[in-house]
């Protein structure tokens, strides 16, 4: 990576991104009311003495402490909720930049250019998956870069044959190097 360069986008696949950013906020919101909830089971049978702003307060701990663990909580909640965030959104980037690159690589693919390889960032998630589509990508260039060779071998050949037949094979052969042509082949 250039040490000049910043991020501009910071959604790659948003609808991926925004789910996963939810659910982590969602998972420290439940897990911040799950621990106020067993603090408060734990504590049923206890008796607290609070002295707060110049008053005295007797009770048992959760119905005085409850006041306390809530006001507390919303920091607790925004917070972490901002640094789930912020956690969450550095992660997805190692899923949502593969997903995207193996798109546009598949899309060329789809549209019969073969000359795109996948290049995926060291810590990136899918380098595998990635290998192997380049090495099917340059296995099928190969053969096809083969095919087309030998079709322009018939081709040559053809013309120097007798005219008996070969009207046909050059007609077919002319299709076949057509076909092979429109792909965009991976050269070493």
């Amino acid at each position: 990576m250039n040490p000049g360069f910043k991020r501009r986008n910071y959604f790659i696949n948003k609808e991926l991104q925004g789910k996963y950013i939810f659910h982590y906020f969602l998972l420290v919101a439940l897990g911040s009311g799950l621990f106020s909830l067993i603090f408060s089971f734990f504590s049923s049978n206890t008796l607290s003495i609070v002295y707060d702003n110049y008053h005295l307060q007797l009770g048992t701990t959760p119905g005085i402490l409850l006041t306390k663990i809530l006001s507390t909580q919303w920091f607790f909640i925004v917070i972490g909720g901002a640094v789930t965030i912020g956690i969450t959104l550095f992660l997805t980037h190692r899923i949502a930049g593969p997903f995207y690159r193996l798109e546009k690589t598949l899309e060329a693919m789809n549209e019969k250019n073969l000359s795109g390889i996948i290049v995926l960032r060291k810590k990136d998630e899918g380098k595998e998956l990635a290998e192997k589509i380049n090495a099917f990508n340059g296995m099928l260039s190969s053969d096809l870069d083969r095919m087309l060779r030998h079709a322009e071998d018939i081709n040559f050949y053809c013309k120097k044959a007798d005219q008996d037949h070969l009207d046909e094979i050059k007609k077919i052969n002319l299709d076949t190097i057509k076909i092979l042509n429109e792909f965009k082949l991976l050269k070493d």
